[in-house]
């Protein structure tokens, strides 16, 4: 059933104006804010203090006197000023009273933490309910129950106790599940993306997916609304609302629950109602979003989102070091049902001018042996047959020597300093690729199977900083540029469209 609060303006709050109070308070109460390390309230109240927002926050116990260094009240009603944010981590069986009490002080939004609810059913249920009539008489928005909380990087509000580390940047991820939203932001940090806002959405009781998708996009430190998603409450509504913001910012969406297992699992953890997947899969390529198998895609495909352009048809180059390399990738390419054009005579020619004649003569490029995997793609960029390219290996090997290869000690001071003027000069490479990627307005995708410390060569720290992505096989990156094309195709940026 669509929310009463929609749509009313006369002497009611429009949707903006009270998911601002969520995202951006004047202040935040933390009912249930605890000593004891390991308890909700002591996470969070402790990550609203570690973030410095500069909001008024206020602790209540009703049995400490002092929380975190905090002066503890007993109730909401008693703080002294006012409370626009609160976070509830009570147990459920004190849900309503504290509920009557945020109301009683005028509370403009809670986030319910508490879970046994319903997506318990039976009581639980009934209570939910019952939270839910308490707040829409008072005027107050829920998020949740049953949630992991929220972060605003841009007001620097932050209710995730176990999300640290989010960095601030244009991506924004509604999720209904606590747990795969951590795992959404800790891959994000190893490939440099940045959010703007993130909500654990929970069961639902009264703000719905679509409520914080409409907000996101009017948000305009939002560029990429991601979704992790088990069911809609309102899908006509989540149709019409995608329909119209994908012709503006993209929506990437994991619909998790396909199976008859995975919906009824679904409809076990947060109360969701889950319909039919075949359906669903085509009203989404009709209103534009991308839809993605994996947690991690999200990430994938955000990236290049954020920080490229999009590839205007399928024509895909592929630079490989190895011919094995170049045969995988050639091969993902087109079992995303991407095509790998023969080059143009001229590109041939410039190529023919950089690389050895062991090379491979033809897209994929294998050099044959040279490491001149800028060099190479700096003509297929000038192509015409080119949309987008792909390129396997090279970028920041030698931050990877680091730890692939053991030098005698006697030389390592020599090493050091050619590896120094070695990065030196793929930085140099680096910024004339981001220029011709900009200049003639095509995507690159690095794959790369540097992992770890390596990854904090130069080298990476320049993509991640330029959103330029990074996969760790063929098949990624290729699954990734099959969602650019297919979304760029949606817009009718793609030739032919």
């Amino acid at each position: 059933m669509p929310c009463p609060f929609l749509g009313m303006r006369d002497g009611m709050m429009s949707l903006k104006e009270q998911l601002d109070y969520l995202f951006n308070p004047r202040s935040v109460a933390v009912i249930g804010a605890s000593n004891q390390l390991g308890k909700w309230g002591y996470f969070i109240l402790a990550r609203l203090l570690e973030s410095k927002s500069g909001k008024e926050i206020y602790a209540i116990n009703k049995k400490e006197a002092e929380v975190l260094g905090l002066k503890a009240y007993r109730s909401v009603v008693d703080v002294p000023g006012p409370v626009d944010l609160v976070v509830i981590t009570v147990p459920f069986q004190g849900i309503i009273d504290v509920m009557h009490d945020c109301v009683r002080k005028g509370v403009k939004a809670a986030i319910v933490i508490t879970s046994g609810l319903a997506e318990t059913g039976g009581e639980g249920a009934s209570m939910e309910q019952e939270m839910v009539e308490v707040a829409r008489r008072g005027g107050m928005r829920i998020v949740g129950p049953n949630c992991l909380g929220h972060l605003d990087t841009y007001s620097n509000v932050r209710t995730v106790g176990f999300l640290p580390g989010v960095k601030k940047g244009g991506a924004a991820l509604i999720s209904q599940s606590g747990n795969s939203s951590q795992s959404v932001t800790n891959y994000a940090g190893q490939m440099g993306l940045g959010f703007s806002k993130f909500v654990s959405s929970g069961n639902e009781a009264d703000l719905h997916f679509e409520d914080y998708l409409e907000y996101l996009a009017q948000d305009d430190k939002t560029k990429v609304i991601l979704g992790y998603i088990e069911g809609f409450r309102e899908g006509r509504r989540f149709l019409e609302l995608a329909k119209e913001i994908t012709k503006k910012k993209p929506i990437v969406i994991m619909k998790a629950g396909r199976t008859d297992a995975g919906v009824r699992a679904a409809q076990s953890h947060t109360a969701s109602l889950a319909g039919s997947d075949m359906v669903l899969d085509a009203a989404f390529r009709q209103c534009g979003v991308i839809r993605v198998e994996e947690i991690s895609e999200l990430v994938d495909v955000a990236v290049p989102l954020l920080g490229q352009p999009l590839p205007r048809g399928r024509g895909v180059g592929v630079v490989a070091l190895g011919g094995g390399m170049a045969v995988m990738a050639a091969d993902a390419v087109r079992r995303e049902g991407l095509e790998m054009p023969a080059f143009s005579p001229a590109t041939m020619e410039k190529l023919n001018s950089i690389m050895s004649h062991r090379w491979s003569r033809g897209n994929p490029v294998d050099p044959g042996g040279d490491n001149v995997s800028y060099e190479a793609l700096w003509p297929m960029l000038e192509d015409e047959n080119i949309d987008a390219i792909i390129i396997v290996g090279g970028v920041g090997m030698i931050s990877g020597f680091r730890g692939w290869v053991v030098f005698p000690s006697s030389i390592k001071s020599q090493l050091a300093e050619a590896r120094k003027r070695m990065e030196d000069a793929e930085i140099i490479n680096l910024d004339k690729t981001m220029e011709l990627i900009k200049k003639h307005q095509k995507p690159i995708l690095f794959v790369t199977h540097v992992t770890g410390a390596a990854r904090g060569g130069e080298a990476y720290k320049k993509l991640k900083e330029n959103q330029l992505s990074f996969y760790s096989n063929p098949e990624r990156a290729a699954r990734t540029l099959k969602h650019l094309v297919e979304y760029s195709e949606y817009l009718g940026v793609a030739r032919g469209s």
